[in-house]
């Protein structure tokens, strides 16, 4: 168990994202029709499990058991047009970071600190594809 119960509730909130966006680039890349955008769709999706997997372990390390997904579903966004929900995914990344860097401040571990790192950069390089995905379809 670690003592900084803010840091586990931070934690907490970074994982409830993760789930959410694995969702939504799920559902962005069904309805996207360039097999290329399809294919950035689903490497950030594989990033986005991989930075799951990652707080899932924070987590248990930090609360000495495992993580429990609330119901909160994100609001189906099926009727709002591609262009606009990768517009509202590139802010979403980078609001992303922002959620990570006190995590990354708060923590000791070496390791995780590296996990930190790691998912701070990803977020970053996902608004940079997104942004090109966005410049090219407009």
């Amino acid at each position: 168990m670690y003592p900084n119960k803010y840091l586990t509730e931070l934690v907490k909130d970074a994982l409830e994202n993760e789930i959410r966006t694995v969702d939504f680039y799920e559902k962005l890349a069904a309805d996207v029709n360039d097999i290329d955008d399809k294919e950035r769709l689903r490497q950030i999706c594989l990033d986005e499990n991989k930075h799951k997997s990652m707080l899932s372990e924070m987590y248990r390390e930090l609360e000495g058991k495992e993580y429990e997904p609330s119901d909160k579903k994100e609001p189906a966004n099926e009727q709002r047009d591609v262009l606009t929900r990768i517009a509202e995914s590139i802010d979403k990344e980078l609001e992303g970071v922002e959620l990570y860097r006190p995590i990354l401040f708060a923590l000791e571990n070496k390791r995780f600190k590296n996990y930190l790192q790691e998912i701070i950069t990803d977020e970053q390089n996902h608004a940079a594809r997104l942004n090109f995905m966005y410049s090219k379809n407009k």
